[in-house]
């Protein structure tokens, strides 16, 4: 367990456009009990930082307030761009709305959120757990197979009685997930394996990855398919232009806004904001 330090503040620009209330909803939809909060203090989460754990604590605006608690202060720098990399502060949001707003079946929903961003990563084992986990289940079941998960398996950080943990590592999931997961029993071993496979390094997992190799390295994993490679790749390697063609809730989007899926190469090389874009249409439709 680690002592944590006094929370240092620090302020973000955001870069304009930028729509935070999109981002907001995706923290907040997402959180994970004892990684992740939620409340009406902004988003609070851990990570695991060179120097050893942490707690980043965001409230978006107009700009980005963030607290953190580190073990090391000489991991102030590493966790700002942890903080960059996550809300996705540094690609030209305005290059995708002035694209896809010249789209009439876009320019409504564009106009509407002007800025919207693919959200990032924390850590690349992290996306994969929990895009493997989430498969075909709502995100309130979501979260809770994968907070058994944390109580079970995750390292506890700082004050006990806060209740923080680290996201467990894939060695612990390869060593003891089988005996925490539930459900399918597919589904668990391909979680397992894909754990294994990620301690092992047979499958590195970083935002430099080369997104085709790595497209193709996670397809070759039993219980992973397209869909979950893609969005992998799109969020963990930034690629702007991967459409999740085959996305339930993105074909709902695209029947709110009569697009036709197959003919999205005239979104490209903005396809992923695009994507985001039929999500949120989907959403804001319920």
């Amino acid at each position: 367990m680690n002592r944590l330090g006094v929370q240092v503040p620090e302020c973000l620009t955001l870069p304009v456009p930028y729509d935070a209330a999109w981002m907001r909803w995706y923290l907040e939809a997402h959180a994970v009990p004892g990684v992740e909060r939620y409340d009406a203090d902004g988003y609070t989460r851990t990570v695991l930082l060179t120097g050893g754990p942490a707690l980043v604590s965001l409230r978006l605006g107009d700009d980005v307030g963030v607290g953190l608690r580190l073990t090391q202060q000489t991991d102030r720098a590493e966790a700002i761009a942890t903080v960059r990399r996550l809300l996705d502060l540094d690609s030209d949001g305005r290059a995708a709305d002035l694209a896809l707003g010249a789209d009439p079946a876009l320019a409504v929903t564009v106009a509407q959120a002007p800025g919207v961003r693919v959200p990032g990563v924390v850590d690349g084992w992290e996306l994969l757990l929990r895009t493997m986990v989430g498969q075909q289940i709502s995100l309130a079941a979501v979260r809770t197979h994968l907070g058994r998960l944390v109580v079970s398996l995750g390292r506890a950080v700082g004050d006990p009685a806060e209740g923080w943990r680290l996201m467990p590592t894939a060695e612990a999931v390869a060593e003891h997930g089988a005996e925490v997961l539930t459900g399918p029993g597919r589904r668990v071993a391909a979680v397992v394996g894909a754990a294994a496979a990620v301690a092992g390094e047979d499958l590195v997992l970083e935002p430099d990855s080369d997104p085709v190799a790595l497209r193709r390295s996670l397809i070759a994993l039993p219980g992973i398919g397209p869909w979950t490679a893609d969005y992998v790749v799109m969020r963990l390697c930034r690629d702007p232009d991967v459409l999740l063609s085959s996305d339930l809730v993105a074909r709902q989007g695209a029947a709110v806004l009569g697009v036709d899926l197959a003919a999205s190469a005239r979104w490209s090389p903005h396809r992923s904001v695009a994507t985001m874009h039929l999500w949120r249409a989907a959403l804001a439709a319920r």
